[in-house]
């Protein structure tokens, strides 16, 4: 049996990234093969992602920074690698100066989802292009995103890598379309969450204390703080308390709650009446458990858009002022995304069974 090696944007305080790596890592070992989770440290991220520990303060807003933030940032950080380390097997560190090592471990490599190919993310690492594998090894792409197109001075560079790939998938339309304009035909699978149904999820979420009252979640949000507002707004209108998911500076006139571990989160989001969000993952689990939610495209749009338009709920996005819409029609949308997970295990099973 090959050896499977899964690359991904794993070691982040994203709670969305960790949840599309478990995902689909579950997804490719439930089709009997051998995987292994890759332990990459990309520079870019590790640097993004700190829980600004004392000993790397620079400066006195660093401290600052320290003092408020680190103790519930790092519980969180722990949190996240129990749960990788009991439900993943995962490999040692790697880092860009030994990467080339894995060809010694595994036969196929497979890169996806998360923003992989967003280089103005990973700070134009190259790693998740594949291009430290060795031309014998099978390179796959299974719902890959790149967020934001790329700048024309790197797509020959890309081309060179995506060439090869025995196989290429990505996550948006808009991203199948730019690999077009540069050569490359892709198929267009979903978000790795989206490969499991809600009762997958729901083993994750926590019951709400039995006197909880009924909020509305604000989970990320726009720099102009719409989100915030739109949500107390809706709040006053219905009688509901106002939830925001903040680890940093608190937001007055809300309860401020710091989810540290995925079943928190996951919980907030699933107990909420209503759902004002600026993050992917927070609309698709808003989704998942079927809850009045309204979104706001901040960044690396086409993945909201693609799934805006896809679902038939692009009336959800928020791009001025605030108007209620009429409640979703989850028949419609489960219909959708039955379908889109049909057709991306299809797609995912093909790929796995022709390598292994």
């Amino acid at each position: 049996m090959k050896k499977i090696g899964l690359i991904t944007i794993h070691d982040t305080l994203n709670y969305g990234s960790l949840l599309q790596t478990y995902a689909l890592y579950k997804a490719i070992e439930s089709l009997g093969v051998e995987i292994e989770l890759i332990d990459y440290k990309c520079k870019a991220i590790m640097d993004r992602e700190t829980t600004y520990p004392l000993s790397q303060c620079r400066n006195i807003k660093d401290i600052i920074k320290s003092l408020m933030w680190h103790k519930a940032m790092q519980k969180k950080y722990e949190n996240f690698w129990s749960f990788i380390k009991k439900n993943m097997k995962i490999t040692k560190p790697y880092t860009r100066e030994n990467v080339k090592e894995l060809n010694n471990i595994f036969d196929v490599f497979i890169v996806g989802s998360d923003i992989v190919w967003g280089t103005n993310i990973t700070g134009n690492d190259w790693t998740y292009f594949l291009d430290f594998a060795d031309d014998s090894k099978t390179k796959i792409a299974f719902s890959s995103s790149i967020g934001t197109k790329w700048n024309s001075d790197v797509e020959k560079q890309i081309l060179s890598n995506l060439n090869k790939f025995k196989s290429i998938s990505v996550r948006e339309e808009l991203a199948q379309s730019w690999l077009r304009e540069i050569g490359i035909n892709a198929d267009v699978t979903c978000d790795p969450t989206m490969l499991w149904d809600s009762s997958f999820w729901s083993r994750m979420v926590e019951r709400p204390k039995t006197n909880e009252q009924p909020y509305v979640l604000v989970y990320m949000w726009t720099k102009d703080m719409r989100t915030v507002n739109h949500a107390k707004m809706y709040a006053k209108a219905h009688g509901l308390r106002v939830k925001c998911q903040q680890f940093y500076n608190p937001i007055p006139g809300v309860d401020n709650v710091k989810p540290v571990s995925l079943e928190q989160w996951i919980s907030l989001i699933a107990n909420a009446n209503t759902v004002f969000t600026a993050s992917y993952h927070g609309l698709l689990y808003s989704l998942y458990f079927h809850k009045n939610v309204y979104y706001y495209n901040r960044e690396n749009k086409s993945r909201m858009e693609s799934l805006g338009k896809k679902l038939g709920i692009s009336n959800r996005e928020i791009s001025g002022e605030f108007k209620e819409q009429p409640m979703i029609d989850y028949q419609y949308v489960d219909n959708v995304i039955n379908e889109m997970r049909r057709k991306s295990l299809l797609v995912l099973k093909n790929r796995v069974s022709e390598i292994s």
